[in-house]
């Protein structure tokens, strides 16, 4: 009677293990805080990379790149942002920089002061404290 028991009651368990579903993953959505004055923190920036740093500092990463992404002409990929970064002066070093913040640079031009990449959300805020930055943009869907 006791192994009936325990043989009903593992039955029990791995049918309720097999109905069990994973929950899906919560749909990203952004609060937009309205014009703080962190939207200007990092004048090299502007104010659309601003606030989406400001989202992805006070609402996580998921929130900013929904944010980024709602202009649809803003290009990503693998939740990074097609960035245009401009700088003051050609130097490997700067490179270098750039790429410790984990981004991945796709072209420089031959003077070597403008440079194309991909960079996570998580570096905005990096990328507008370096002293060799002259200013960032997005850069449009190709």
């Amino acid at each position: 009677m006791t192994r009936v028991m325990i043989s009903l009651l593992l039955i029990a368990a791995i049918y309720l293990c097999g109905c069990i579903e994973k929950e899906e993953d919560e749909i990203p959505v952004f609060t937009d805080p309205g014009y703080p004055n962190t939207y200007f923190a990092h004048p090299v920036l502007g104010w659309y990379l601003n606030k989406t740093a400001h989202i992805y500092e006070t609402q996580g990463e998921p929130a900013a790149f929904l944010y980024y992404t709602s202009d649809p002409l803003l290009s990503t990929r693998d939740g990074d942002l097609r960035l245009r970064v401009r700088t003051l002066e050609n130097d490997p070093v700067n490179l270098e920089t750039l790429r410790g913040l984990g981004i991945d640079i796709l072209t420089v031009s031959a003077d070597g002061t403008i440079i194309v990449c991909y960079a996570p959300i998580s570096s905005l805020q990096d990328l507008g404290t370096l002293d060799f930055v002259k200013d960032v943009s997005s850069e449009k869907q190709e």
